[in-house]
């Protein structure tokens, strides 16, 4: 008899989500760190490549049986907390190049082996701003292998058109991981977390706030492109 009940099998993820092993993930060898950015983006690919948009990508919505494996997933167990897509804060609409920037933050968090976060004394509306006018991104350490950096900003980029396909960055990781010259540049790279908390502080200036990036509170017609920090009244909470 047909009950039109249908049960979803998911593997089960033992290791939990890539947020929870960003701290041992950032102590790989780059071999295996490639390996594990090149099978994110390969599945982003897959996804993209059938005509669909993730809309919520990060690292809590990545999980993992072991360190080396990931698997892309959305089924509502996690809220983003990482940096909001700059052209949906400003009501444009989401694109495969949406997903590229959270990629490109997902690289950041591995590099430095915890999630993007900002504290400072803005308010959400503050920093959503900033965001869009004066292009915030994470900070990066000076000894941050350079290749890398130049890939993970492209991806970033404020302007979404020049952000890489999925596609064109598999081929990248894949090459990377049979490239010496490559390979010796990143591992010569010694991240220094201390000089990126003290990026992060000399961003803002006065007290302290944690601001959890869960959705945008700027609409398409909220005037944003002529909006300006001081044109919002801090938040007093």
């Amino acid at each position: 008899m047909d009950s039109k009940e249908y049960i979803l099998v998911l593997k089960y993820a033992s290791k939990g989500s890539l947020r929870d092993n960003l701290q041992d993930v950032s102590q790989m060898e780059w071999e295996h760190k490639l390996e594990l950015l090149n099978e994110i983006i390969s599945n982003l690919e897959a996804i993209h490549s059938q005509g669909y948009i993730h809309r919520d990508l990060h690292s809590g919505n990545i999980l993992q049986d072991n360190l080396h494996n990931a698997y892309i997933s959305d089924l509502g167990l996690s809220s983003s907390d990482s940096a909001q897509k700059q052209e949906i804060l400003m009501g444009q609409p989401y694109t495969t190049k949406s997903d590229i920037y959270s990629f490109g933050i997902i690289m950041w968090e591995i590099l430095y082996g915890m999630p993007v976060s900002y504290y400072h004394n803005f308010s959400k509306q503050q920093l959503q701003l900033k965001i869009c006018n004066n292009y915030l991104r994470p900070p990066i350490s000076e000894e941050a292998p350079r290749c890398y950096v130049n890939l993970m900003k492209k991806c970033w980029d404020k302007e979404p058109e020049k952000r890489p396909p999925a596609e064109k960055l598999c081929k990248i990781f894949m090459k990377w991981q049979n490239d010496k010259n490559i390979l010796s540049e990143l591992k010569k790279s010694k991240i220094n977390l201390e000089n990126i908390e003290k990026s992060y502080a000399g961003m803002f200036s006065g007290g302290s706030k944690f601001i959890s990036f869960t959705g945008s509170i700027l609409g398409s017609n909220s005037g944003l492109q002529n909006l300006k920090i001081d044109d919002i009244i801090p938040d007093s909470s």
